[in-house]
């Protein structure tokens, strides 16, 4: 296959680059997610490509370096000295001798917070159980649904005992705190895609992990794991089926639509509520 195809191959695929694996034309979760909210906003980023990136999710790529491919590190990113900025005349210049060696610059503090997070995460039982065996990262997937090829971007792939692992960033690790944040985000349909296209591509089952690590001090770092048959993953297959029957259909009728045209004016219960409060406070 060529790295340039904007139609990949079905199988797994190793060592590509992230913006040609963003640039293949299969459905993906990112496009689930767009989907969520509207047709529209798939068809848009589908026409238009992604916005691109923020500085959190550059910052965040350098997080899962430190943590899962730790060796290639120090040759990925350029971390700034204690006390310097990009301002001053060493500053500009540790940036361009950075960017001749194709270095990113971190600052001092986000390569503290990457060393701490990378040290707490080695401190992970099971963390540190997968990455002590053979393991791959920054996997691309391309399976065959229904006709339409799908596709998904895996952090880490632990092929001896099936295990797929992702990395997100967080400000609580807690069971309960995150808990919210799987909801929010929807990393558990997040899990569910990837699993299926797993299975797809292999033939055999694999669960699928979130590596939580905390944002601020003590950098602590959970794991929380998609039980196959439990309720969260009952409910994030059902979501998967959801959203991809929409998608065929949209796809089918040319037809990408937004949210409707006329809606009757509503207030949310907390400001009915409110309201009341307000008119008891006047009797």
């Amino acid at each position: 296959m060529s790295t340039n195809s904007l139609i990949p191959t079905v199988g797994i695929h190793h060592n590509i680059p992230a913006e040609v694996y963003h640039s293949w034309q299969a459905l993906s979760h990112s496009w689930l997610s767009r989907l969520r909210i509207s047709p529209a906003h798939l068809f848009d980023l589908m026409t238009n490509g992604p916005d691109g990136s923020t500085s959190s999710q550059a910052f965040g790529t350098a997080v899962h370096c430190a943590v899962l491919e730790r060796d290639t590190f120090d040759t990925r990113y350029a971390v700034r000295p204690e006390g310097q900025n990009g301002v001053t005349k060493e500053g500009k210049a540790f940036k361009a001798e950075a960017e001749a060696t194709g270095r990113a610059v971190l600052s001092h503090e986000e390569g503290r917070w990457c060393e701490a997070v990378a040290r707490r995460a080695r401190e992970n039982r099971r963390v540190s159980e997968w990455l002590a065996r053979p393991h791959d990262t920054e996997v691309s997937i391309v399976w065959e649904r229904g006709g339409y090829l799908c596709k998904a971007r895996l952090d880490m792939m632990v092929p001896g005992i099936n295990i797929i692992a992702d990395l997100k960033t967080t400000f609580t690790a807690d069971p309960d705190g995150f808990a919210r944040q799987i909801t929010k985000y929807h990393y558990h349909t997040q899990g569910a895609w990837y699993a299926e296209g797993l299975r797809a591509v292999t033939g055999q089952d694999w669960t699928f992990n979130i590596i939580a690590v905390e944002k601020r001090r003590p950098f602590l770092v959970t794991v929380h794991e998609l039980v196959r048959g439990d309720a969260a993953h009952s409910v994030a297959v059902t979501e998967c089926d959801k959203l991809f029957m929409l998608y065929t259909e949209c796809c089918k009728a040319g037809h990408w639509p937004g949210y409707g045209d006329i809606f009757p004016i509503t207030l949310p219960e907390w400001a009915m509520v409110e309201a009341g409060e307000q008119e008891e406070s006047f009797e």
